[in-house]
């Protein structure tokens, strides 16, 4: 950080340079454009949330003077200062900062430290940096951390003559990211936050917290098991005054589970009475403001270690064991010898039987020597504890190694995963480190290669995918683009997280490209229950049965005329689908099945009709993968549900991919300016070509609608048009409401929102949002829309044909401003009535 300072300025005239106090703002804090930005910054505080909307233009801060927009207050001495970046909008620039700043002058070069968040760029690292001035108008210097977005934590400290700075996820667990002394640097300073676009005459807008108001992380985390203490803790509401603890067996916390209000600083509880073996603990902290105010807490919940054996390995129903993998547990509680029973007759171990029993032991490992390929073993733990009394242990099993387990791999010449492949071959895993040696047909550059898979998971838990590459690599989950690192680089990790169901079976996706130097090529996976590893076969299994269904399993509010959908497997020569609304009949179904059974799909045919669906009703389906040729068919596929929504679904935005070519694009429904000749455009662009849904940004679901806005030339007016070949009932079932969810973004140039529906006759009506502001909503509105609205201008409702989602004034249009909102979940309901 700092390494030589000479003053050149009086520090007491720097005081005085233009001082802008906002009467917004808490007392003690000033607002100031540092630097002369093109475009004035400014800056707002809402006491009630402790929020702070800053907006700031400039050139940034990593060249040595300075543009940005500071919110401070004078530091004198030690001092900390602590925020959640929550937001940073529009992403006009990877460098544009939003961030806590500690600076000496408040003229352009002074010296300065900053912990700020950026935007990050596509496969960049810069998502939390430091960055840092040493000597007056010299150069700026900086270190950066990961792929971070908001919101995150960011913390910037002075300790005498020690500088540091400090990023975190939730508050709690703090990154140390740099530290520096400096014993030049006055002891009055000034402190506070930081914000700029990095791209000179453009604002963006940052907000700040100091994170929610209700108790969060809690330890142990939600839905842990295993557990063997009485003792849990949480971080701190950002108003709490005290915390009211709520602890016991019910799910239903009420006041017999009222532990007692604790003072602020306790964050921790021990519940003395004890936890009983293999029992569920429901917990929850409900926040205590400083009027009185409680913030009801989420139910956290844990389960407490048993006093049989857990924690298998290799896991119980695990799939491609290693021949020569050894037995671990972890004992129960207050177990002191383990009873070993192993075997490939599941009867005689569930028996006890003599033959299978290997002894009693004080270790929680046994090695059962070299196994045998493709093979089936069931294996149990009895517990002995200090009394002698013999707990029995549940039986296990795992299958060793064998055909079918996992990936197929493709490499292909050039960087673009396309044409013929030079090599297709089935490997283990995704684990190379070819260094400069040869890759695949005499190439160690310029080669690409495709793995394909089906994962299956041990668990229900939240998954981390890593891939560790050199050089690009993008990798997709049942369609879903989760990596997307197409650029050369050196060994990198890239981390993708997702929670993901026990035993239901996944279609992976990872290309990857070498352009020169080094190359390598790795898959590795992490969870609560498994310690990161490359992800090995068995789990990893060759892509055969039907994937990427849609609707996802669990889907609820769908459509009652939908279309079900998966990928073919790559032996597949055709589908059987299995479709009913009892779940273990679909589970249990053969081809004779009838009513459950319908049909076998030709091979190019991954869809199929079930026909109009009750309303509010859970579904259930199947589709096995056959080729009667092939000795391993049929490859039984997962049982999956959805269930039908209780409105007309008018649009979900789930069932939209980058598929140009099958009409799959979702700008290819709703026609934005590209094809009508306004301002919009639908979706994103990506390098692959076509456009793809939001994810991240999602009301319902896994994807919503993008639209970007553009009024500033003619017609001034952005619209993106959604037509039906059939005309659509919007009163079926006494439905009489259209709502859409409809979000914005906090740097967009304010424009009214409107919508407009025609009917068949080509009858149409206008309705514009309430809220003139609410392409600046930072959170989901839902807008709600009497049917009557439409009907009293002479829309028919019975047959609407065309509906238009638009941003700026139809009727009267002028030249406005620009900005993207999102859209999801539109729909008919069924008013309630007022009381």
């Amino acid at each position: 950080m700092f390494r030589e300072l000479t003053f050149g300025v009086s520090f007491l005239l720097v005081l005085g340079l233009c001082l802008c106090a906002s009467a917004q703002l808490p007392a003690g804090w000033t607002s100031q454009d540092i630097g002369g930005p093109t475009a004035a910054g400014s800056a707002q505080y809402d006491d009630a949330t402790r929020t702070w909307t800053i907006r700031g233009d400039g050139t940034g801060v990593r060249e040595r003077a300075d543009q940005f927009h500071y919110v401070y207050k004078p530091l004198s001495g030690d001092g900390e200062l602590v925020m959640r970046v929550v937001s940073i909008e529009p992403a006009v620039d990877e460098w544009a900062m939003a961030g806590v700043m500690i600076r000496v002058f408040l003229d352009p070069g002074s010296p300065y430290v900053i912990m700020a968040v950026t935007p990050n760029g596509p496969a960049q690292d810069h998502g939390v940096t430091y960055y840092g001035r040493a000597a007056p108008g010299g150069a700026a210097d900086h270190e950066s951390s990961g792929a971070m977005t908001p919101p995150y934590w960011v913390k910037i400290s002075r300790s005498g003559n020690t500088f540091a700075g400090f990023h975190s996820p939730d508050g709690v667990n703090w990154t140390e990211q740099w530290s520096d002394d400096a014993d030049f640097v006055p002891p009055n300073t000034y402190i506070g936050m930081a914000v700029t676009s990095d791209v000179e005459g453009t604002l963006v807008t940052a907000v700040f917290d100091s994170g929610p108001v209700q108790a969060r992380s809690p330890e142990p985390a939600d839905g842990t098991r295993h557990v063997l203490a009485p003792f849990v803790r949480w971080a701190p509401g950002a108003t709490a005054t005290a915390h009211d603890v709520y602890f016991g067996t019910s799910p239903t916390l009420g006041p017999a589970e009222h532990m007692g209000r604790l003072p602020l600083a306790q964050t921790m509880y021990f519940h003395a009475p004890g936890i009983a073996p293999a029992t569920t603990y429901y917990w929850r902290i409900d926040e205590v403001g400083a009027d009185g105010t409680i913030h009801t807490g989420d139910v956290w919940s844990f389960t407490s270690a048993p006093v049989t054996a857990y924690a298998p390995q290799p896991w119980d129903g695990g799939r491609g064991v290693d021949l020569e993998a050894d037995l671990a547990w972890t004992g129960g509680i207050g177990a002191v010898s383990h009873d070993v029973y192993f075997g490939t007759d599941r009867a005689a171990v569930e028996a006890g039987d003599p033959g299978v029993f290997k002894g009693n032991q004080v270790t929680m490992t046994y090695d059962p020597g070299l196994l045998v390929e493709d093979t089936a073993y069931y294996w149990r733990i009895d517990e002995h504890d200090t009394g002698d009394a013999v707990h029995e242990g549940q039986v296990w099993s795992f299958r060793t190694v064998g055909p079918g387990d996992g990936v197929m791999a493709r490499y292909f010449e050039g960087m673009d995963v396309s044409g013929a492949p030079l090599l297709t071959q089935a490997e283990d895993s995704i684990n190379h480190n070819w260094a400069s040696g040869e890759i695949a047909g005499g190439l160690s550059d310029g080669i690409s290669a495709r793995w394909t898979a089906d994962l299956e998971v041990p668990f229900t838990e939240t998954y981390q995918l890593i891939t560790s590459t050199d050089d690009g690599v993008r990798l997709w989950l049942d369609g879903r683009l989760l990596i997307d690192d197409w650029t050369n680089h050196g060994v990198e990790d890239n981390v993708a997280t997702v929670d993901l169901v026990a035993g239901h079976v996944y279609r992976l996706e990872m290309q990857w490209y070498e352009d020169g130097g080094g190359a390598a090529a790795q898959l590795s996976w992490a969870s609560p229950s498994i310690e990161r590893q490359i992800i090995p076969g068995g789990p990893l299994q060759l892509p055969v049965r039907a994937a990427a269904a849609r609707p996802a399993n669990g889907t609820v509010n769908v459509s009652q005329t939908l279309i079900l959908q998966w990928i073919a497997g790559e032996e597949a020569a055709g589908h059987d689908v299995y479709f009913g609304d009892d779940a273990q009949a679909v589970a249990n179904a053969t081809t004779a099945s009838t009513g459950v059974y319908r049909g076998r799909q030709a091979l190019d045919t991954t869809t199929y009709d079930p026909g109009p669906l009750e309303w509010n009703k859970t579904y259930y389906w199947r589709v096995d993968e056959v080729n009667d040729a092939h000795p391993d068919s049929p490859w039984p596929g997962n049982v999956l549900s959805f269930t039908t929504a209780d409105f007309i679904v008018v649009d979900d935005f789930e069932s939209y991919t980058d598929d140009q070519d099958a009409g799959e694009a979702i700008y290819q429904t709703w026609i934005d300016g590209v094809e009508n000749g306004t301002g919009s455009y639908v979706g994103y662009e990506v390098a692959a070509g076509g456009t793809f849904g939001e994810t991240q940004i999602v009301h319902a679901g896994w994807q919503s609608m993008p639209l970007e806005y553009d009024n500033s030339d003619p017609p001034y007016y952005s619209e993106a048009d959604r037509t039906w070949n059939v005309p659509q009932d919007w009163t079926i079932n006494g439905a009489d409401t259209l709502v859409l969810y409809v979000r914005g973004r906090a740097g967009n140039v304010s424009e009214k929102l409107y919508l407009v529906v025609e009917d068949s006759a080509g009858r149409a009506h206008v309705v514009t949002h309430p809220d003139d502001n609410i392409a600046l909503a930072t959170g989901w509105r839902q807008w709600s829309v009497p049917a009557d609205e439409f009907t009293a201008a002479g829309v028919n409702v019975k047959a609407v044909k065309k509906m238009s989602i638009g941003v700026g004034n139809r009727s009267a249009p002028t030249a406005g401003g620009a900005g993207q909102i999102y859209i999801d979940d539109i729909r008919v309901i069924k008013s309630v009535p007022a009381p």
